[in-house]
C-alpha cells in the first residue's frame, strides 16, 4: 500500500486492509472503524442491492457484445457473416460517438436491485438472496439495503445502526423468510 493509503488506516486505529469501500449512512449510524460486520445486520425478506465487477469477456464482436443479427450466410456473402455491416453514410461522414462496435465486453461494475433475502446463515455469514448477482465465483460483492421504494411486507428494519455479535442477543444459526417452507413443518394438505 502507498503510504497516502497508510495514513487512513493508522487515523482509523485499524491494521490494513486489502480492499477498501464506502458505504453511504446517516450522521446517527456511523459506527467506530474497525467494528466487524456480520450478515446479520440484514434480516430475511427484506430486500438489497447487489454491486460486483462483471465476468470478464475480452475484445469481442457485434453479435457477442450487443447481439447484433450478423449477415446472411448465403446470397454472396463473402467473409461478413459476423460483421456489423454500414456504420454511417455518406451524408452524415463521420462515426457518431457511442456507435455500437467491437471491444472489450465485461468487467465493469454492475448492480442487481431489489433482491430479496430469503434466508441467513449467521455461523458461516451467508446471505441467501433470489436470482442471481454479478460478479465471478468468489468474488467481492457488495451488498447494501435496498434503495428501491420498499414493498408490501418488506421487513426493512436491520439492526441499528449494525448487528453486534457481543450485544447479548443470541441468534439462531439459519435465519428463514416466513415464506420458506421448513423441513419440520405439516406438508401442504
Amino acid at each position: 500500500k502507498s503510504e497516502a493509503a497508510m495514513e487512513i488506516f493508522r487515523e482509523a486505529g485499524v491494521p490494513r486492509k486489502q480492499k477498501v469501500t464506502t458505504f453511504n449512512v446517516t450522521d446517527d449510524a456511523i459506527i467506530k472503524p474497525g467494528t466487524p460486520l456480520y450478515a446479520a445486520h440484514f434480516r430475511p425478506g427484506q430486500f438489497v442491492d447487489v454491486t460486483a465487477r462483471t465476468i470478464g469477456k475480452g475484445f469481442q464482436g457485434v453479435m457477442k457484445r450487443w447481439g447484433f443479427k450478423g449477415q446472411p450466410a448465403s446470397h454472396g456473402q463473402t467473409k461478413t457473416h459476423r460483421r456489423p455491416g454500414a456504420i454511417s453514410t455518406n451524408k452524415a461522414a463521420k462515426v457518431y460517438r457511442g456507435k455500437k462496435m467491437p471491444g472489450k465486453m465485461g468487467n465493469v461494475y454492475r448492480t442487481s436491485f431489489g433482491l430479496k433475502v430469503w434466508r441467513i446463515n449467521t455461523k458461516h455469514d451467508i446471505i441467501y438472496v433470489n436470482g442471481s448477482v454479478p460478479g465471478h465465483t468468489n468474488c467481492l460483492v457488495k451488498v447494501r439495503d435496498s434503495k428501491l421504494p420498499s414493498r408490501k411486507g418488506c421487513n426493512s428494519n436491520p439492526p441499528f445502526p449494525t448487528f453486534f455479535a457481543d450485544g447479548g442477543e443470541e441468534l439462531p444459526e439459519e435465519l428463514f423468510d416466513e415464506e420458506v417452507f421448513q423441513l419440520g413443518e405439516p406438508s401442504l394438505t
